[in-house]
């Protein structure tokens, strides 16, 4: 649903083309930092957490130049995701057990974006902001064994950031951009069986649900190339 949203804006936009100018841009982007707070339906257990550090993504986004010459209005959806695993000698074992967390995350954010004026036809600096959505999902697994998951909760937020374009032929261009922002999202988790086997041992699942707040608390650089319509 999300990618059809996305294509219908892309072809409304290429019918505007003749009458405003429009870029489509693909891009790559990177994380700094996401956060996992972990039983935070449980006041005795709140305070344990786990970051990663290493946060990979990629999408696109849509602009118009609506208005005037130095405004732009546009909508991007992008997939972020990253995972770490880490052995733990867990419920007294002689081994060390995989312990996998990781995370998928969709935004979809609508911007507008103001070209400053030292810029010039072959750079664009910019300034932006405004509002987007999240839905993700938790990637848990204990010994090889994913945790399924309940619920989720989507987010509302704001965003803002800073970018250079850089104009390369007359409709080809690099943008590298820096934006901040904090999504975050509740996920609620169980293990569908009790037990497993790891290495010839019975590993001891945990019972019950359990609510992890995930939360992409860094800062996000993305870079791409961008096609002007």
């Amino acid at each position: 649903m999300k990618i059809f949203f996305l294509l219908q804006l892309i072809c409304f936009g290429l019918l505007s083309a003749n009458e405003r100018d429009l870029s489509l841009s693909l891009k790559g982007s990177f994380t700094t930092g996401t956060r996992f707070l972990y039983n935070i339906d449980r006041p005795n257990s709140y305070g344990e957490e786990r970051t990663i550090s290493s946060n990979i993504g990629y999408g696109a986004d849509v602009r118009w130049n609506i208005v005037w010459d130095r405004f732009f209005l546009g909508f991007s959806v992008e997939k972020i995701g990253a995972h770490e695993m880490v052995p733990v000698y867990y419920m007294q074992s002689d081994i060390p057990i995989p312990f996998d967390e990781g995370f998928e995350l969709t935004t979809m954010e609508l911007s507008g974006y103001y070209v400053v004026p030292i810029s010039s036809e072959q750079f664009k600096f910019y300034l932006g902001g405004g509002l987007g959505t999240c839905d993700g999902d938790r990637n848990f697994s204990i010994a090889k064994i994913k945790a399924a998951t309940v619920s989720t909760a989507t987010y509302l937020g704001i965003h803002v950031m800073t970018g250079i374009d850089y104009q390369v032929f007359s409709r080809l261009g690099v943008r590298f951009e820096i934006k901040f922002r904090d999504p975050h999202f509740n996920v609620t988790t169980k293990f569908d069986q009790q037990v497993t086997e790891y290495r010839g041992k019975q590993i001891q699942l945990p019972q019950g649900e359990y609510v992890t707040k995930i939360n992409l608390f860094g800062v996000n650089y993305a870079g791409g190339l961008f096609f002007t319509l």
